[in-house]
């Protein structure tokens, strides 16, 4: 089963689909930015998928034209 058709993710796979290290989606929780839920007397944390996406905020366009060119002197 594909990540992406899962509600649940663990943390490791939250990483991987954000593309940010375990210890960012670990302290995120921590944080309280991240809902997560831990599995009775395991420890297991999951993840809810909408949760994992209500992290991501738009780009500003002039933050996306810079990561692309990978120029700040970029002039069109």
């Amino acid at each position: 089963m594909d990540v992406e058709s899962r509600d649940l993710l663990t943390v490791e796979q939250a990483a991987n689909y954000l593309q940010v290290s375990q210890s960012s989606i670990r302290s995120y929780i921590r944080q309280g930015r991240l809902q997560a839920f831990r599995i009775a007397g395991k420890r297991k944390v999951l993840i809810p998928r909408t949760a994992l996406l209500a992290l991501l905020e738009p780009a500003r366009p002039d933050e996306v034209d810079l990561a692309e060119s990978g120029d700040l002197d970029h002039n069109g």
